[in-house]
Order: structure tokens, then sequence, then C-alpha cells
């Protein structure tokens, strides 16, 4: 055996396991595909060295190497167009006259000597006779891509972030090593020595060390899908709802630090080989099932503590448990479970039936009902004024003003206007409030507030819409945040003029979900927030005429110079003596002022 056989063995091992690695792992990266088609051609042409150097019967070798110049031509225009997919870059007209030059001179060598000329025989083997374009067209196909690649893998990346730019700079690296070894063992002797070589050429076996930076490269920046698959479980170990994915015969394969929390499961307690969620759900079953609620075993209810709540909170833990089949390996299949925390909604929805049954029974307890949902008593500060005046249409009436105050000191307000009037409005506008209680003090964003409002009350009132404004002020920053729900835009009363808090937004309970949008605006001391209900507006002259909510403004802006508490006491009294003191609805107002 020849012993200089023994370097392009070893770079043909190295390049073919890289090659099988990545072709197993069945990437589907253009990135990947690129990879694999430049190393498919770089093991054509450490195989044809392979061939030159075994010493085949003499007159095959011309016609070897004519034929196997196909992948030496190849390796650079195919190694260039992996960097233009890597750097996600646009192919330029470079890599287009490389690609055709790349398939001209093929055709070329095969059928005239100006490429290969002929065979020598040398001690390691047999070595090609060059043609009068030999070093042309290697410089050209061979030298000047990986150079034109350095260059673009150095500055392109400049502006990227590190980890990709760490990865670009080991490709120009692995790029520059093989590209030097090459030209120094394979075309300076040619030239220096008229086409003649007294050592072994190393151009194809040093290739392999790019290779194997490129290989590098693309593991590092996530284009093999089993590092998708790591980013993957990455993400699920970070999400708030439970994923467990458990085999058919119930190993629990994987399941992150939500699920565990939601099942009660003991931290300390090391992870079970198998998981049976009958153990910790009730009423759990192994039909089938899209997605179900469940009760969690072991907890306890507790009673009522408060005079002033009359509806009960438990300590019981309900999960949402979405259920789904998927393929593991071959033809065994697996179960995904996503759970999620619906203890809240289930409570809310809970004390809103309760509170429903209780309303309607008779009028008194309806009344008691609207004195709560209504904030009575605001929140004091230096900072800011609150106020307020409300007065239903009949003994109960449909809107709600609720107001509350979080831990950092930031107000939540929701002024919502349920259609109609009387009991039936007076009971939608209780459950809006509870929602609130629910969902506010946790310092979300007001959309969220109003679409938490129409998901938990949408499967329980049927005939009643609400439009409604949900307002988030921070009297450190002063920046107030809010979101419409269909409700007509309030007013900003500032340096004298009055004008529009614009925005808008989707009825509450109108559709499936509505859409809606959050706003801020940066208050000023001095500023004044006006809310109001339609029923300030919709009063009727003496010809029937409505005042309408533009004859309303232009009131609002005579009457701006009064202050808080006289204004909203003009606004009332301008609306009932253009109603000839008959009110069709309820009557609502709301004034946050701005002190300090």
């Amino acid at each position: 055996m020849n012993p200089y056989l023994i370097l392009p063995l070893f770079a043909l091992f190295i390049n073919l396991w890289l090659f099988t690695y990545v072709l197993a792992l069945k990437g589907k990266h253009r990135v990947v595909h690129l990879y694999l088609l430049y190393s498919g051609a770089l093991s054509l042409w450490i195989i044809s060295i392979i061939l030159y150097w075994s010493f085949l019967p003499f007159h095959w070798m011309t016609w070897v190497f004519k034929i196997s110049s196909i992948s030496w031509l190849l390796v650079g225009p195919l190694f260039l167009e992996f960097v233009f997919a890597f750097l996600s870059k646009n192919p330029n007209i470079v890599l287009y006259l490389l690609r055709g030059l790349a398939l001209a001179i093929f055709p070329i060598t095969l059928t005239t000597d100006w490429i290969i000329a002929g065979v020598e025989r040398k001690y390691w083997g047999d070595m090609l006779i060059q043609g009068p374009l030999y070093v042309y067209g290697i410089n050209l196909l061979t030298v000047s891509p990986p150079v034109y690649a350095i260059f673009l893998l150095i500055f392109e990346s400049r502006k990227e972030e590190i980890g990709f730019r760490k990865q670009c700079y080991l490709l120009a690296f692995g790029t520059f090593l093989s590209s030097v070894l090459g030209f120094l063992t394979t075309v300076l002797p040619r030239i220096l020595s008229k086409g003649d070589l007294h050592y072994p050429p190393l151009s194809g076996s040093v290739s392999v060390i790019q290779s194997a930076c490129v290989f590098i490269a693309i593991a590092k920046y996530g284009f093999l899908e089993i590092r998708l698959e790591k980013i993957a479980l990455q993400l699920y170990a970070k999400l708030r709802e439970g994923v467990i994915l458990l085999s058919a015969s119930d190993d629990l394969l994987y399941w992150n630090e939500s699920a565990k929390e939601m099942l009660g499961f003991p931290k300390i307690t090391s992870t079970p080989e198998k998981l049976d969620l009958g153990k910790f759900l009730e009423g759990f079953t192994r039909r089938p099932f899209s997605r179900m609620d469940f009760k969690r075993k072991f907890s306890e209810t507790k009673k009522v503590s408060s005079e002033e709540d009359m509806l009960p909170y438990s300590d019981s833990v309900y999960l949402e448990v979405s259920k789904s089949e998927i393929p593991i390996s071959g033809r065994d299949l697996g179960r995904v479970y996503v759970l999620r925390d619906i203890t809240e909604k289930k409570e809310a929805s809970e004390r809103i039936n309760m509170l429903y049954s209780r309303v309607i029974r008779d009028l008194d307890i309806a009344r008691e009902v609207q004195n709560t949902i209504t904030t009575r008593d605001f929140p004091s500060s230096d900072k800011f004024k609150i106020f307020s005046y409300f007065r239903p249409y009949d003994r109960v009436g449909g809107d709600v003003l609720n107001c509350s105050e979080s831990a950092d000191g930031s107000l939540e307000i929701l002024f919502a206007d349920v259609s109609g009037h009387g009991i039936s409005s007076a009971m939608v506008a209780a459950m809006a409030s509870i929602s609130f209680n629910v969902f506010s003090r946790k310092g979300n964003k007001p959309k969220e507030g109003l679409l938490f409002t129409n998901d938990l009350l949408s499967s329980v009132v049927t005939q009643h819409f609400i439009s409604a404004v949900f307002l988030r002020y921070n009297p450190n920053t002063r920046i107030l945040e809010y979101s419409y729900a269909g409700h007509h835009a309030g007013l900003l009363l500032r340096d004298g003029e009055t004008l529009d808090l614009q925005g808008k937004g989707g009825v509450l309970l109108a559709v499936g979900t509505p859409i809606l949008e959050d706003f801020q605006i940066q208050l000023r001391p001095g500023d004044r927030v006006l809310l109001y209900s339609d029923g300030l507006f919709e009063v009727r002259g003496s010809k029937g005429i409505p005042m309408g909510n533009s004859t309303l403004v232009e009131a609002v802006k005579k009457l701006s110079y009064q202050d808080s508490d006289s204004l909203i006491r003009s606004l009332v009294s301008y609306s009932e003596s253009f109603g000839d003191g008959i009110m069709t609805d309820d009557l609502t107002l709301f004034c946050l002022e701005i002190t300090g």
C-alpha cells in the first residue's frame, strides 16, 4: 500500500463522518443543504486524489483526471454559495459568473488538452501535466472563491451579534488556513517549477480543515435540527403553561417546571420514570379528548371569613388540560399535555353564577350590589384628586365605576356602561366589576383587563353589550395608559383647552374577541381627564331631538374654567335642563385631576 494514501484517506474519513452526521439530522435549512453539496463535492475530490495515488493502469489516468476534475472545479463555487446563504446575502454577479465558469470549463477539460495535457507518474502517484489554461482555471475556481469568501465573512459580519460574528471568523480562519496550505503545496510549486511538482500536492486533503470549520459554525449557530430541538426545550422550560410529554406507556419523557408546580409535585422529589395524571387530577380519563377542565386532588376549601364578601373563595386548583398525540420515533406515538391554571377564572365564574342567582331573587339585593360595584371612597394623594357622580336611571343601573390602587401606587379604573338599564344591566355590571377586582392590582396592560372581562362574561351574558374604558395611571411618572372598548372618547382638559383622549376599540361581548389597543399619554400638573356615560348626552329636548356628544363637548369647553367638582355638577344641570329634567339612562361622571 502507498503510505502517502494515509493523508487523503484520513481526510476522507473525517469529511464523510461530518457529512453523515449532518445528513442523519435531516436539517431542513438551506444552509445545511448547501453544506451537504459542498461536502459531497469535497469528498469526490479527495476520492479522486486517492485514485491518482493508487498507481492504477497508466493508460486510464488521463481520463480519470479529466472526468474527476468536476469535483475540484465545483468545490470553490459551492463553498462561496454556502457563505452567501450563511450570511443571508443575495447572490451577486461574482457568484453567477463562477457558477457559469465551473460548468463551462468542465467540457473544455474533457474535450481538449488546454486544462489537463496528460499524466506523469511520480513516486507518490500520478500527477497531471498542466495545459496552458490550467493555472488560470485553478486560480479562478479554486483560489479566488475562498479569498472572496474570507472578505465577505469578515466585513459582512461586522454589524452582527457577537455569537454569529465568532462563527464567521472561525469560517474565515479555516478557509484561510486550508487555502494557504493548498496554494503552497499545489499552485505555487507549479508556477515556480514551470508545472512540475517535487512533493505530493495537499490542496484536496487540507480542505477538510475548511469543512470542519463549516460544520462547527452551522452546529453552534443552530442550523442543525438537533440544535433547534434544544432551543424548543429551553423555550418550553420558560413557558407559564405546563408542558408534559408521555410515551404510550406513560413513561415521562419531559415536563417543565410549570407542570410540576401545577400538579403540586414536590420540588425535592426526583423525577419519576412514569407519570399517571389520574393520581393528580380528579376525574382524569384516558379516553380521547382535546381539551378538558380538571380539579387538582388534595386541595381544601376554606370558608368565608369576611362579612362584606358574601361569596366563597377556595384553595382548590383547577387546570385546563389540552391533549394531542405526537410521533416520537418510528411508529411510536406519544402524548403531549398542555396545562393552564384557570383557578382564578373558575372561581370568578362560580362567584358570578352565585351572584346572578342571588340578584335575580329580588331587587333589594340588586340595590346592594349596585352599591358594591361603584367606588364611593377613592384613594387620596397629594399628586391627584378624583371626583365622581353616579345616578342610576332606575333603582339600579348598568354603569360601572370601579377604582383600585396597586402596590406601586398606580390607579386602575374601570369605567363601563352596560347596554340597557334596570336589574338585568345591574347584574351584568356587577359581573364586570367582579372581573375587574380579579384582574386589577397585577400591573397588566389595560387592554388585557378588558379582554379578560370579555372572555370571562361571554359564556354567561348573551343579551347585553358593554362599552368601557380601562385606565391605569402611575402618579410617579404621570403616564396614563388606557384602552377603549366601544366607548366614546374621554376628554383631556389642559391649559384652557378641551381635547379628545384619542383611541378606539371594539365593544365587549359583541363578537368573540374584540379588537382592542393600548394607548398612553404623558400628563402634566393641572391636567384633568373627564369620562362620562352616554346618559349625559342622550337626553332629548322639547322637540324630541337628542343633545348629542358634540353639543356636550362644546358645553365642557365653555365650563372648563370651573373647578372639577363644580364642572361635574354644572354638566349634570346642563343635561337636565336640556331634557326638561327627564333622564333616559344611567348617569355617571368621573374626573381625574393631576395636582403634582
